[in-house]
């Protein structure tokens, strides 16, 4: 989740930035943020989550996600 990695199949299901819901870490001064509200959108300030996500562990570890699932495909093709 730090990296904000898509891989291959971003095309088909989206970049990790838009399969977050949640997210949880522990900041550089040990105290642990909870982000874990499963909201897909929040207007109540600057998002914590956002910025946690793709910043390579540089603001906190990430400690727990709660990402967004989708069906298995019933057939597969290459």
């Amino acid at each position: 989740v730090a990296t904000n990695a898509g891989g291959i199949n971003v095309l088909r299901y989206g970049m990790t930035r838009d399969l977050v819901l949640g997210l949880e870490a522990v900041l550089p001064d040990g105290t642990l943020w909870n982000g874990m509200n499963g909201l897909r959108k929040d207007n109540r300030g600057y998002s914590l989550k956002q910025l946690m996500i793709g910043s390579e562990g540089t603001l906190g570890v990430v400690t727990g996600v709660e990402v967004r699932l989708s069906p298995r495909p019933t057939q597969v093709e290459t």
